[in-house]
């Protein structure tokens, strides 16, 4: 296995290995280098994210916005953030406008790391004043899905990558994962792909799709401490397998048993250039000329 990891000082340290299968060479040697001991897994990079900010006249309205930007493959919190999150907030009022129904009307403006105004949308809906009042669930769900859209388009700029024309990749839920790594690391390295131009099937059965299947080791090393290992495996549509990349660190015991937050998103920046590196290995069937 080649081994190498991110330049000293960077935000993320992470051990990272790549293993072709064929013996086929390397898209991205690296030298060998040694982490120190405590540099840890959870240390957030600077990725891309947002982190919604409470709604004072609905506070559970952040959560339903960060949970609709999710189903959307955005990366959106209500607590994790790093240097170069984007902030969305939300200004909201209600009035009633007949017995037992409300107009509410939410103001709802992004901005970048800087305080710049990337965009702002009015969002307006009338509902059960019963409903906006108690913040029900279901209500509050679906005006953050309503909303979630518009919100995304701010964003979503996909910057050139180079792919493989036609190309669709299935990523698997996280095997072995505590708290919502199940989920939550399929989803931020679907994210990063969709913003390289990648495709990205929701269905296991697409002919000549790439299978991407994470998996998560953990082990006990004492004293408040953990081993974690993370492998991307790589298969080839025939279902053999291309290669696998794989990162590693020693954690806090525990830090990944709840919410992953940025946590997925760093994970996936880390290892999305030599998953990719692996991928491209793999001719297309039938290959789209541009």
């Amino acid at each position: 296995m080649f081994r190498f990891a991110r330049a000293p000082g960077s935000p993320l340290a992470l051990v990272v290995g790549l293993t072709l299968a064929g013996c086929q060479p390397l898209p991205h040697p690296f030298a060998d280098s040694q982490l120190p001991p405590d540099a840890p897994i959870l240390q957030v990079a600077d990725t891309v994210g947002i982190l919604v900010e409470p709604v004072v006249q609905a506070p559970s309205l952040a959560q339903a916005m960060a949970t609709a930007l999710q189903d959307r493959e955005i990366p959106a919190d209500t607590h994790a953030a790093n240097r170069q999150s984007y902030h969305l907030s939300g200004d909201a009022t209600a009035t009633r406008v007949s017995a037992g129904s409300a107009m509410v009307d939410i103001q709802w403006t992004l901005r970048n790391a800087k305080g710049e105004t990337v965009g702002s949308d009015r969002q307006q809906a009338t509902i059960a004043a019963a409903d906006w009042t108690g913040g029900a669930p279901e209500t509050l769900a679906a005006l953050g899905k309503a909303e979630a859209p518009r919100i995304a388009a701010m964003i979503q700029e996909a910057p050139p990558i180079e792919r493989n024309p036609g190309r669709q990749i299935f990523i698997r839920p996280t095997e072995g994962a505590p708290g919502d790594g199940r989920t939550a690391l399929p989803r931020s390295l679907g994210f990063l792909l969709t913003r390289a131009g990648v495709k990205v099937t929701p269905d296991s059965q697409t002919v000549d799709a790439v299978v991407v299947a994470p998996m998560v080791e953990l082990s006990s090393l004492g004293k408040g401490q953990q081993h974690v290992r993370i492998v991307w495996h790589i298969y080839r549509p025939d279902g053999t397998e291309a290669g696998e990349v794989s990162q590693e660190n020693d954690i806090p015991a525990g830090s990944l048993d709840g919410s992953w937050g940025d946590v997925g998103m760093a994970v996936s920046t880390a290892g999305i250039d030599q998953i990719m590196g692996v991928v491209k290995t793999i001719p297309l069937k039938n290959p789209i000329s541009n």
